[in-house]
Order: structure tokens, then sequence, then C-alpha cells
């Protein structure tokens, strides 16, 4: 599971009004006009949780554009600069500056280019790049902290094993990651090769398992549902389209 997988779900698939996942067919204007549902219980899974990591990472990726919003809020403030060329350089500069290196320089032309147009603000192939790559670093890292404030820091309680989230962790959750939560432990376990018997979320976020190791690696399943989902995306988005 990466960031890059997690967009593609996200920008295909949603939730109906009972939080089950379908696949979306848009109209060109983005009103969704079909809906497919996803029986595939693995592949279920895999939406639930994708749809969650997916809103943990945006969290932390949205924060990369407000602090290059910021930066050009300062430099408006001191001086106004016409040339995009010119606004381009000064803004690259003070991030690059802020994180030590130029990742986000293709992030900094999308911020520009929403208010200008100019050839100079179109992202090369290597800044697309590095954008994401730090987009897929910040997922790693949002992934495996996630693995270490639950599965690895549990405590035994008989045959079950025991964690809470906290409440800073719980506020900063969006709404549909709160009706997500189980679904996407389930996942993370499978992933670290865990398989979580009679799990329970109780009311005060504290969550309790069974747990039982698996021997079988994730990886080929992994690309076993995602194939299945690349099929159903191309069965109905290619069909739909050539309906128009």
């Amino acid at each position: 599971m990466t960031y890059r997988s997690t967009k593609m779900i996200n920008d295909h698939f949603a939730l109906d009004a009972s939080f089950e996942p379908f696949l979306a067919i848009k109209s060109p204007s983005g009103e969704i006009t079909k809906r497919i549902p996803i029986t595939n219980p693995l592949e279920k899974g895999y939406v639930y949780a994708s749809l969650f990591f997916y809103d943990e990472a945006a969290r932390e990726v949205g924060k990369l554009n407000k602090m290059v919003k910021n930066i050009l809020d300062e430099i408006n403030q001191i001086v106004v600069i016409e040339e995009p060329a010119k606004l381009l350089m000064e803004l690259s500069a003070r991030v690059r500056n802020a994180i030590g290196d130029d990742s986000l320089d293709a992030y900094i032309k999308e911020v520009l280019a929403e208010n200008q147009r100019a050839i100079s603000l179109l992202p090369t192939e290597e800044e697309r790049k590095k954008l994401a790559k730090i987009k897929e670093a910040i997922f790693t890292e949002l992934f495996d902290g996630f693995l270490d404030m639950t599965f690895r820091n549990t405590t035994e309680s008989g045959d079950f094993r025991t964690f809470k989230f906290t409440t800073q962790y719980v506020d900063a959750l969006t709404e549909r990651q709160k009706k997500l939560v189980a679904p996407a432990l389930k996942m993370a376990g499978f992933i670290d090769k865990l398989r979580l018997d009679d799990l329970e979320l109780l009311p005060d976020w504290s969550v309790r398992f069974k747990p039982a190791r698996l021997s079988e690696g994730f990886g080929q399943k992994e690309d076993e549902i995602k194939t299945g989902l690349k099929k159903l995306m191309e069965t109905h988005l290619i069909n739909d389209t050539e309906n128009d």
C-alpha cells in the first residue's frame, strides 16, 4: 500500500450512505452517474483501508500546501512580484531554505498556477518525481507510526491484546476515518502479518483483539486485490466512456 495506490482508490471509489464501497462512474463535471458495487470481501477491505490511510496522508500533505501558501503570503506582504518566473524563484528559494531541499518545486508551481498561467509554471518530470517521492515518504512514515501506535504497543489481557487511541489522534481523524478504523486495523494487521480475531473497537476508542500470526505475506494477496480492482475499473470506466 502506497500513497499513489491510496490516491487512486480515493479518486475512483466512494462509500454510499451505508458505507458500502463502490466504483464511482462520473460525468465530465464530476457528478456520479453510476455506482458499481464491490462484492469481493478482500477488495472491500482494501478500499476501506486505502480511504482511511489516504485521509491520514492527505492531512499531512495538506500541511505542505499550507506552508507554501503562508510563505507566498509573506512575500506578497513585502513586495509585489508580477513576473511569474521571478516570483517562482523567490518562493522556491524560501521554501528550499525552510525544508532543506527543492522537493516541493512542483507543488510551488501548482500553487502559483492557481492565479497565473505561464510556461515557467509547468512542473518538469524531475520535479514531479521529487514531489511524488516526498509524498510516499510521508505515507510510509505515517503507516509505520500507525503500526507502532497499535499492534507494536499493546498490553496483554488474557488471550487479548489491548491499546487505546489518544484523544489527540481521534480528534484529528476525518469523519470518514472514524467509520473506517476497524477495517483499517484489520488490513494494517494483514500487511503486518497479523490476523485480528474478535476485534472490538470500544466507545472510549480502546481496542482489543486476539492476535494470530500469519505465515503468508501480504504482497501476493495485494497484487490479486489490485488486479481485481483494476479489472473492475477497466471494464466499467472504459465501457462507460465508449457509451458516451
